[in-house]
């Protein structure tokens, strides 16, 4: 007999997020005040703009247009965030998918009627265009003019954009919100305790963290089975945002299917090229890695449900209570003003943290925008990789709410950039942990992080494989079949682990629950720049002599937000992101971790 899961950890309490600085809730009447007040706000605005931004223009006359832009859409932004929060809690109401779907339309609408800015400002002569970003006027929107500038040869007439921006919300964004309902709503099943039950994926997938075998096997079981049942949507969903892309590119006229990617990152296919090369040749640390987990496990062949395996019959559950303790504590070591900023999520209530039915699996840090506040997104489970999430996204809320000294076009950055602030957080609470913890518990909270650094750099440089494959054969051949897909999937899989982990038939399938492929394509090399990247900072700090003004200067380089390119925020640091020997560093930090796991490997098996 099938039962509902009910089993709830002793966790403490875990808070709900106050999400009162947007609106009181789905039936707010201020929503819908603010999109007729954001549409009113739009039409005026291009009345009084339109045709008046011409090569005779100077920079104080630009100046009022960038401003007003900017607090329309600051505005406009706000119902959408807010039924984007409620649709990831709550998937199950329909009220909130009908709420964000109204407010993805308006902010469309009002996207289109201010479309005319950005187009305006690129038909000025580069020249006059030049200018304007010298300006002393126009200083506080240099980046963002000089970006907008890079742009220039993939925008297309007005019409155009705004007719791809209207298809895109029963298009793109449509699809993507049913494969989020899909799995908000999915129910897996396993038989625990000689009953059936349910899960959520967010819990489904924990199981594969158990220290019993066979619950890690059932756990995998589970994930595949659900998976193929809807394998044929979930293909089909893939197939047709793939397709999106291709028809985007062809207009925007993008060379390949990244390179839209690498503009709004801020970088260059070459860079991408130099730091992927530098993970392939080192992709022989992943075998060592996996070679030295079966020996530590004692077994005679490591499956894909083993990988994440932890060491030792018992793992520690932490309250989110301690989970707090601890990182508020590693944050205050390194810096007294990220601990004040990671402070206010728990005392302000602006975490929401339980795992249950209807709500979107993962982790996450919504930005919000500069007048408001971050909030953060978990589904905490009590171990020690859900402390390091919370560490995590809070790194993420700590940087966006330094940012919010700046204004809306420049309240953000690069994906490039944005994962430094949350690894760097990981590796603050990481070294907090282990100050404890001895012999094989300190080998298996080490495992666990060097897992977490192998799933940020190499898991995500194979999927950023993947992807490429993926939309080339999509490119090529058209509709692809799963098993096609699948294909590509399981070769780079397999190019990452070589013959350490015995890959199953069921693992082939697992591309089809990833949504960084579909909601950012190209999304995931961010996370193996942004993971080398800060391992690099970290190693510098641990290397300081002064690890003060090492903190107020990493601060201020999260305070810059979106003002400077991802080159520029790491230059005080010394540091040159084209250089080869740049991401090699990088990873002779995750060697050393590997080979500190070895060395206390045998320093256990000799006592």
């Amino acid at each position: 007999m099938r039962q509902m899961n009910t089993e709830k950890a002793n966790f403490g309490a875990l808070p709900s997020w106050d999400l009162s600085m947007l609106f009181s809730g789905k039936n707010d009447p201020r929503i819908e005040e603010t999109f007729q007040n954001a549409q009113k706000q739009a039409d005026d605005f291009r009345r009084l703009w339109q045709g008046k931004i011409t090569d005779s223009a100077a920079a104080a006359d630009i100046l009022p247009a960038l401003q007003e832009y900017e607090s329309i859409m600051q505005d406009a932004l706000k119902p959408l965030l807010f039924a984007s929060l409620l649709h990831s809690a709550n998937a199950l109401d329909p009220d909130h998918g009908a709420l964000m779907q109204k407010a993805q339309v308006t902010l469309t609408e009002i996207q289109n009627k201010l479309l005319f800015l950005e187009l305006s400002l690129l038909a000025l002569s580069d020249e006059v265009l030049q200018r304007l970003i010298s300006s002393a006027e126009l200083s506080n929107y240099k980046h963002y003019l000089t970006n907008l500038l890079k742009t220039k040869p993939h925008r297309l007439s007005e019409d155009m954009e705004q007719m791809l921006n209207d298809f895109a919300v029963t298009g793109a964004s449509a699809f993507m919100r049913l494969f989020e309902e899909e799995f908000s709503h999915k129910k897996f099943w396993l038989t625990v305790d000689g009953a059936e039950q349910d899960y959520t994926e967010e819990q489904v997938l924990n199981f594969l963290y158990d220290a019993d075998r066979e619950k890690r096997k059932r756990g995998a079981d589970a994930l595949t089975a659900g998976l193929t049942e809807d394998l044929r949507r979930l293909t089909f969903i893939f197939n047709i945002l793939g397709e999106d892309k291709r028809i985007r590119d062809k207009y925007q006229q993008f060379a390949t299917p990244e390179s839209a990617r690498h503009l709004v990152n801020e970088t260059t296919q070459e860079m991408v090229d130099i730091m992927s090369g530098a993970v392939t040749m080192h992709r022989d640390l992943v075998a060592d890695y996996y070679n030295l987990k079966r020996e530590v496990l004692g077994l005679e062949e490591l499956y894909d449900y083993d990988r994440y395996a932890p060491i030792g019959e018992t793992q520690r559950v932490y309250s989110f209570g301690e989970a707090r303790t601890v990182a508020l504590a590693a944050y205050g070591k390194f810096s007294p003003v990220m601990e004040e900023r990671a402070r206010e999520f728990f005392e302000k209530n602006w975490i929401d943290a339980e795992t249950r039915h209807g709500k979107r699996s993962g982790a996450f840090c919504s930005f919000m925008t500069p007048d408001t506040h971050p909030v953060v997104f978990l589904n905490y489970l009590g171990n020690s990789r859900s402390v390091r999430t919370l560490a995590h996204e809070l790194g993420h809320g700590v940087h966006s709410s330094l940012m919010r000294k700046q204004t809306l076009l420049n309240f953000d950055t690069p994906l490039t950039i944005a994962e430094t602030a949350s690894v760097f957080g990981e590796m603050l609470v990481f070294d907090s942990l282990r100050t404890d913890m001895r012999g094989r518990e300190l080998l298996a909270l080490l495992m666990g992080m060097i897992e977490d650094v192998f799933a940020t750099i190499f898991r995500q440089h194979a999927m950023y494989k993947f992807e490429q494959d993926f939309h080339t054969a999509h490119r090529t051949k058209g509709e692809l079949k799963s098993e096609d897909i699948s294909e590509l999937w399981i070769k780079r899989q397999r190019e990452m682990f070589g013959d350490s982990v015995m890959l199953r038939a069921d693992y082939r399938i697992w591309w089809s629950y990833i949504p960084h492929f579909l909601h950012t394509p190209f999304y995931v090399y961010a996370y193996t720049f942004g993971e080398l990247l800060t391992l690099s900072f970290y190693d510098m700090y641990q290397k300081s002599t002064d690890k003060k003004a090492f903190a107020q200067l990493y601060v201020a380089m999260l305070e810059a937000g979106g003002t400077k390119t991802p080159g520029e925020l790491v230059e005080p640091f010394g540091i040159d992101l084209s250089k080869k020997e740049f991401w090699e560093g990088g990873l002779r930090v995750v060697k050393n971790l590997v080979e500190e796991a070895k060395k206390m490997q045998n320093e256990n098996i000799k006592m």
